[in-house]
């Protein structure tokens, strides 16, 4: 995975074989875009206790349309907006991929 940087070398996202993550696509930087061949798909991070207001409510709004949400240890990773023939799991696994290398970069 090769990350992408913004102007101040702050990772903003990354390529990889067959797809492109991004941390935050709106202007309110809610949530984020995954691209895996053709299929994409919206997502964030959440936070019950720590999450911001704007996120509280596009969780509430989520939660209403189909979606998706893995739970590591009260931080989750909601992904929604899915489009295309790849399935959630295959999302997960590469925004958790991202989320692990990132973390490695930062160390």
């Amino acid at each position: 995975m090769e990350m992408i940087l913004n102007e101040n070398d702050l990772v903003v996202g990354a390529s990889f074989e067959n797809g492109t993550i991004q941390d935050y696509i709106d202007e309110k930087k809610t949530f984020g875009l995954i691209r895996i061949e053709e299929a994409t798909a919206n997502w964030f991070l959440f936070n019950k206790q720590e999450s911001d207001d704007d996120l509280q409510e596009l969780y509430s709004k989520i939660l209403k349309e189909e979606h998706f949400i893995q739970d590591d240890f009260g931080e989750e990773i909601v992904i929604f907006n899915k489009e295309g023939k790849r399935s959630f799991d295959e999302f997960i696994k590469v925004i958790d991929n991202y989320l692990n290398d990132e973390m490695g970069n930062i160390i």
